[in-house]
């Protein structure tokens, strides 16, 4: 009875699909919308209502992003190629921070800095905000393993492209490719084990770092990029230090191309 009671189900759900199939045209139902764009200026009125309702969030928010949390020397941007003043700040940061935080002998930390950080560090008290605008990302760093020739492949990547920096590794570039890569002042051996320190983001391949997406994972606490950089300017700010930090000039360019190009 059982088998008889399943069958005759299958009969009746078949005949129901078939007749709602048999009565449902495609043709019958299609999209149909239109759109235009409304442009956000000062022609556009507030809304009392509205801002009576985030009023009191919008003070709550503005008390913390407007703590002064450090003073910088002078403008620190990341919009230069191969290397700049905010990127080598970041860069090294991340290396150097990984190192005690992880308690790990992390040997490289890279940063897509023509991008990846969106706003400079202008000259003058720096506020919690700022590092926002910096890094709005919620991007985590992560800690890799790869070998040496891994590692020389990835060098050759940042080098042809010219978005990203890597610390602490000097190369030269000229038209033929990437030549003469150093890691801390020494030869990277092939053969040899490295820790790389780097966001999520592009650990999974974002940035053009595919090369990076299959290596083995260090399990690490989760520690934010943008915790990292108010942790650095707060920890300066508490010896009485102020952030500055120049161009290290790590590249040598042998072709045509500037590096602020």
């Amino acid at each position: 009875m059982k088998l008889l009671w399943h069958i005759g189900l299958l009969l009746i759900t078949g005949i129901y699909v078939v007749s709602l199939s048999s009565c449902f045209n495609p043709k019958n139902y299609q999209a149909m919308y239109s759109w235009s764009k409304i442009p956000i200026d000062t022609t556009i009125e507030k809304s009392t209502e509205i801002e009576q309702i985030i009023a009191p969030y919008r003070m709550s928010l503005d008390s913390i992003m407007d703590e002064v949390i450090g003073y910088a020397t002078h403008d620190l941007r990341s919009s230069e190629r191969y290397e700049s003043a905010l990127g080598t700040f970041v860069t090294k940061l991340i290396l150097d921070q990984s190192r005690v935080t992880f308690e790990k002998d992390v040997d490289i930390a890279i940063m897509n800095h023509n991008g990846g950080l969106r706003a400079p560090i202008n000259k003058g008290d720096i506020t919690l905000g700022n590092i926002y605008e910096v890094m709005p990302f919620e991007n985590q760093i992560i800690l890799l393993e790869m070998t040496g020739s891994e590692l020389l492949d990835m060098i050759q990547f940042i080098g042809k492209s010219g978005r990203s920096m890597a610390y602490p590794v000097s190369y030269e570039v000229n038209d033929d490719g990437v030549s003469n890569i150093l890691l801390s002042g020494e030869e990277v051996v092939p053969e040899e084990e490295y820790v790389l320190a780097v966001s999520d983001y592009m650990a999974n391949g974002g940035s053009g770092f595919g090369m990076l997406k299959n290596l083995p994972r260090i399990e690490v606490e989760i520690i934010m990029l943008r915790d990292m950089i108010v942790k650095e300017v707060k920890d300066r700010s508490a010896q009485g230090l102020q952030i500055k930090q120049e161009v290290i000039n790590n590249i040598i360019l042998h072709n045509s191309e500037p590096k602020g190009s």
